[in-house]
C-alpha cells in the first residue's frame, strides 16, 4: 500500500510541477507584455510554488537517501497534492482566458 501511495504522490508532484511550468510561462510572457507589478507578483508566487513543489516531492527523497520510503503522512500528503493538482489546473484555465 505504501508503495502506491509514494506512486501517486510521484505521479502528481510531476503533474503539478508541469502545470506550474505553464504558469511561470504565462506570466513570464504576460510580463514582458505589460510590465505590471502585478504580473509580476503571479510570477514570482509560480516560481516559489514550484519550487516548493520540486523539492517536497518524493523523487527528492529517493534521490537524496536512496530509499523510497513511506509512512502514514504520505496519506495526507497525497490529498494534497491531488488539492494543489486541482486548484493549479484552476489558475491556468483562469490565466489563459
Amino acid at each position: 500500500m505504501g508503495d502506491v501511495i509514494l506512486t501517486a504522490r510521484l505521479v502528481f508532484s510531476l503533474i503539478n510541477l508541469a502545470i506550474l511550468s505553464v504558469l511561470v510561462y504565462i506570466f513570464f510572457k504576460r510580463y514582458l507584455e505589460l510590465k505590471s507589478p502585478f504580473t509580476l507578483g503571479f510570477l514570482l508566487f509560480s516560481l516559489a510554488l514550484f519550487f516548493r513543489t520540486f523539492f517536497s516531492a518524493p523523487i527528492i527523497n529517493i534521490l537524496v537517501s536512496g530509499v523510497g520510503t513511506s509512512n502514514v503522512l504520505d496519506n495526507f500528503r497525497l490529498i494534497a497534492d491531488i488539492f494543489e493538482t486541482f486548484a493549479l489546473s484552476i489558475l491556468v484555465y483562469l490565466s489563459t482566458r
